[in-house]
Parts: C-alpha cells; sequence; structure tokens
C-alpha cells in the first residue's frame, strides 16, 4: 500500500514505516489526533511564574478567571483567555488593553498589565468586591428605575470618559458592570473589545463606536427593568410590555435603534433621558472636558461669592482694614502709656520687663525707660517698690505654654483618611468650604477629624453634614441624592 502521509512510498507488511516521511500504521491514531485544547490546570502551570493564585472565581466556557495577587501583592482579578480561541485577534486584543490601561477613571476598573504565556493571553485588574450586574439580575430579578439609574448614570461617566479619549468598550455586557454593597458601579473588560472578530453595528476592530456602547448599555437597561433580555429587533412603539414609563420607554426605543444616527449624542443624553431629563439640559459628570465651554460642561457652584474675581480685592481690603486696627490699637497703646504719669500701674510691667530677660523683647524697657527722668510724678515714688513685687504679671505667658505645636507635629505624622462621593444626579463637592470638584471623587486624602461635607447643583436643595474620618480609615458616601427645589 502507498504510504498515507506522503503518498511517495511503498509500504508492506516487512516494511510497516515510511522511511522517508515516518508514517507507522500502528502509532497512526496518536500522530493524527488532533492536539488537546489547554486545560484550566495549563493556565495555572504557566501563570504561576508570575502570579500567586488564590482561587478560581470562574471556569471555562468563556474566560477563565482568578483571584491573585502579582508581585507587588496587590490583590487582582486575573483573566484568562486561550490563544487557540483567539486567532487573529491577539493583535487587537494587545492594542486594546494598552488603550485601557491608560483610562483613568473613579469607574472604570483600573487595568495594571496585559500579556501572553505560551498558550493563554491574559490581563490583570483592580479585584473589586462586589457582584457583577449579571449576577445581580440572576439573583433579584429585574431593578427598579431608580436603582438602574444610580447605576447607569455611573456607567455612563465612564463610558463617556473613555470616548471623549477615543476608546470604545465595543463588548459591554451585564457581567463588564460589577456593583459593590455600596452601589458604586465599576466598568472592567476593557481590554476585551480586542477579542471579537467584528465590532457590531459595522465599526471597524479598533475604531472607537461610541453609538455601540450606547446601544449594548440600553439594551442592559432593558434587561434590568424588564428582567429579559432584548432580541434582535429595536422595540417598535407599540412594545412596552413591563408597562414602563412613556419617557423610559422612548429613551430605550431611541438609543437601541439600529441606525447610529438616530440616537443619542452620547451616552450621558441617554440616561439623563432615561431619568426624565431633557439631554441638551444635562451637564458632564466627570473631570475636565475637553470641548470648549457650554451647557455641557461642568458646573461649579460657589458658596458666597458670584464673581470669584472680587475675592482678591475682598482679601487685600480686609487685610489693610486689619492693618490699620493694628496700628490705631498700637497707638492708643503708646499715647495710653506715654501720657498718664498718674497712672503707674500702666507703667509697672514696662519697668519689671528687663528682669526676665529671656522672655522680653529688648526694645520695649529702652522705650518705657523714657518717662522715668520726667519730673511730672515727683510725687509717686512709693509706687517704685510695688514695680518690683509684681513681676508675675510679666510672667503670666511662661515660655514652657509654646511646648504645644509639639502635638500639631504628631497629629501631622497621622495617616490621612480616604473619602468618596458620589450623588444622583452629580453635584459639586465642598469640604470644610473649600471646593474640590464635582461627583464623583474616589479616595480623597483628607485629615483625621471632623469635616464638614456639602454637596451642591443648581436647582437643587445642597446635602451638608459632618463626617468624622479616622486614621486609615476609607469612607465611602455614595448614596446621596439630590432633591431638586
Amino acid at each position: 500500500m502507498r504510504c498515507p502521509r506522503c503518498t511517495l512510498t511503498e509500504l508492506s507488511e516487512a516494511v510497516d514505516t515510511c522511511w522517508l516521511c515516518g508514517y507507522s500504521p500502528a502509532t497512526a491514531g496518536a500522530e493524527e489526533a488532533p492536539p488537546a485544547a489547554p486545560s484550566e490546570l495549563d493556565a495555572r502551570r504557566q501563570l504561576a511564574r508570575e502570579f500567586r493564585i488564590d482561587s478560581l472565581l470562574e471556569r471555562p466556557p468563556g474566560p477563565i478567571v482568578y483571584l491573585a495577587r502579582d508581585a507587588d501583592e496587590r490583590l487582582i482579578a486575573l483573566k484568562v483567555v486561550a490563544r487557540p480561541l483567539v486567532g487573529a485577534a491577539e493583535d487587537r486584543f494587545h492594542a486594546a488593553a494598552d488603550a485601557a490601561a491608560q483610562l483613568d477613571h473613579p469607574h472604570i476598573l483600573p487595568l495594571y498589565r496585559h500579556g501572553a504565556t505560551e498558550n493563554f493571553l491574559w490581563c490583570a485588574t483592580k479585584y473589586v468586591d462586589g457582584r457583577s450586574l449579571a449576577g445581580m439580575l440572576a439573583t433579584g430579578g429585574p431593578l427598579e428605575l431608580s436603582t438602574c439609574l444610580r447605576i447607569f448614570e455611573q456607567v455612563a461617566s465612564a463610558l463617556d470618559y473613555a470616548h471623549r479619549r477615543g476608546v470604545a468598550h465595543g463588548a459591554l455586557t451585564p457581567d463588564c458592570i460589577i456593583v459593590d454593597a455600596n452601589e458604586w458601579a465599576l466598568v472592567g473588560d476593557f481590554a476585551m473589545r480586542g477579542l471579537l472578530d467584528a465590532a457590531p453595528d459595522g465599526a471597524q476592530p479598533g475604531e472607537p463606536a461610541a453609538g455601540t456602547d450606547q446601544r449594548a448599555l440600553a439594551a442592559i437597561a432593558h434587561q434590568c427593568l424588564t428582567g429579559t433580555p432584548m432580541g434582535e429587533d429595536p422595540p417598535t412603539a407599540e412594545d412596552n410590555p413591563a408597562g414602563l414609563p412613556l419617557h423610559v420607554s422612548q429613551a430605550l426605543r431611541r438609543a437601541l435603534s439600529s441606525r447610529q444616527a438616530d440616537r443619542f449624542p452620547s451616552v450621558l443624553d441617554f440616561v439623563a433621558a432615561l431619568g426624565g431629563s431633557r439631554p441638551e439640559t444635562r451637564t458632564a459628570w466627570f473631570g475636565a472636558n475637553p470641548r470648549k465651554k457650554g451647557p455641557g460642561s461642568p458646573v461649579v457652584i460657589v458658596d458666597a461669592d458670584a464673581d470669584p474675581a472680587a475675592r482678591p480685592l475682598r482679601r487685600r481690603i480686609a487685610a489693610a482694614a486689619g492693618g490699620l486696627l493694628v496700628a490705631v490699637g498700637g497707638g492708643a497703646a503708646w499715647l495710653g502709656i506715654s501720657s498718664i504719669p498718674a497712672a503707674p500701674a500702666s507703667r509697672e510691667p514696662v519697668a519689671s520687663a528687663p528682669v526676665p530677660a529671656a522672655s522680653a523683647p529688648s526694645a520695649l524697657p529702652s522705650t518705657f525707660e523714657l518717662p522715668d527722668p520726667d519730673p511730672v510724678p515727683p510725687s509717686s515714688p512709693a509706687p517704685a517698690p510695688v514695680r518690683t513685687t509684681r513681676p508675675p504679671v510679666a510672667t503670666r505667658a511662661p515660655v514652657a505654654k509654646r511646648s504645644a505645636p509639639p502635638a500639631r507635629v504628631e497629629r501631622r505624622d497621622l495617616e490621612p483618611g480616604l473619602l468618596s462621593v458620589n450623588a444622583i444626579p452629580w453635584g459639586s463637592v465642598y469640604l470644610d468650604g473649600r471646593p474640590v470638584g464635582n461627583t464623583p471623587q474616589l479616595d480623597l486624602p483628607v485629615t483625621p477629624g471632623a469635616h464638614r461635607l456639602r454637596v451642591e447643583r443648581e436647582g437643587y436643595r445642597p446635602y451638608d453634614r459632618m463626617v468624622d474620618v479616622a486614621s486609615g480609615q476609607r469612607l465611602r458616601i455614595t448614596d446621596i441624592a439630590l432633591v431638586e427645589r
């Protein structure tokens, strides 16, 4: 028989091995079997060189997710995908991961590192103790509209931040959104966009597609509010099975449109419409907007000054007034001391000032000794002994009392606390009267002790309370709901 592998040589019972290609009927089954797909144990073995794996969080099918620690002992979520499943998308994965690593936003899950082993691609992100939105829906069913808005406002702020930097998520699902116990939401898996063979809506892989993310977010919102996933066809004007409010169904229908041109200008506009606000009245949610200032720019409300430029002038006037008062007070004191010879009590501390040389300035005795030779008070020799018997008045503020500052130095050495603040809708944050910025604020360093927290927004009642922050404490106040006036 002819060799079935190379078809160039003849095999016989006497010669059962092809001298050209090495084929043998005895081992043909094992040789021709396709290579086995890499297993989860293979992933552990290959990743053990760089990470210490603590536990398995998610198993195949789908990406493998480990709870692990990196070389810096940071607790991470390690997501792993087998390279044979990725194919030609491997380069896109690395490009998407590089872009995701540059994103820095309170509601974006930080991506620390990414790389590849012999059989796997991996990316390491910050580990967050929370549940995915998919897990919340699986265990609790549909969510209230108010809960959805609290979550989606945070998600929209993260997506809009990425879109303005030319990065689209491209693979947004309920599994990508993590919510902790304080309803602080984080969006992850930005790097997974690179694993898609083709982006939806005709967008090319790697091309920013903000409209694609908006449609995906609307599909998630539909699932959260109705409890059922979206079908392939967008809903029509007659479709409202869950009896949603009219403005909600209209917002979903527009964001789910199959044509990008029919959707909202941004994800922020979609979520604003979902909450019943007109899109043109919304403002930016986080950070500085690189676009020109206009209706979409952050609004920072200042406590008392309508014109911030007037503050330096008021400070200068106040300083001048304070200086004038000091000057007038000093002049009055000089006149009172030098023009009342019949009141020796006012001169007694001056005469005794040279006694504690270390605590009294040398200029004061030379100034007040001038009235002594004055012949005007000849009838007052009797009070002279009193001058020497009242030094305690000059030593009433001993130097020992100035040892208080060391306590302040010790307080400065205390580890600061970290304060996170979020409000629905967004607002301007003030801490002890100083503007900090717009919500959300994440891990804001504050000195230990009591602080006054205030959140304001035009047209809403301000939120005002005292907060106590201990040294090293991470305090999160993320359930602030601003109420319209």
